[in-house]
């Protein structure tokens, strides 16, 4: 995604860090027509996503014609990881209807490098994106 569109997205110092905290984030997106449901998840590190700068972001975003939902995934999370530089990531991205009339739903994860807490992660209720 072009730089001027994460300038939407600020962030605060973690007051958890000692703590195991997963923070999750359910938005409904309108581009071009489209509408998308995002799940984001993330275990923080020494940052937090402002959620106010989040919703900004994912309004002021455009899509190039021919685009994909995988693509649009992809970009929303190197973003954010950009910013935050999180312990573990997870952003899912539903399409509702593309224009082959299909519902398309796409899930990315990323983690530091040596992070892992597959206990953790296993316990996480699964993500309701429903309209």
């Amino acid at each position: 995604m072009d730089n001027h569109l994460k300038k939407n997205l600020h962030t605060t110092p973690n007051p958890y860090k000692s703590k195991a905290c997963c923070v999750s984030v359910l938005q409904e997106i309108t581009l071009d027509k489209q509408i998308f449901l995002l799940g984001l998840r993330y275990f923080p590190d020494k940052l937090l996503l402002d959620h106010k700068g989040l919703a900004a972001y994912l309004g002021t975003m455009v899509t190039r014609d021919g685009s994909k939902v995988e693509a649009l995934a992809h970009s929303i999370l190197e973003d954010i990881m950009d910013q935050i530089i999180p312990k573990w990531i997870e952003i899912t991205l539903k399409q509702q209807q593309n224009k082959f009339g299909q519902t398309v739903l796409v899930t990315m994860e990323d983690r530091q490098p040596n992070w892992q807490d597959d206990a953790l992660l296993s316990r996480l209720p699964a993500l309701k994106l429903t309209p």
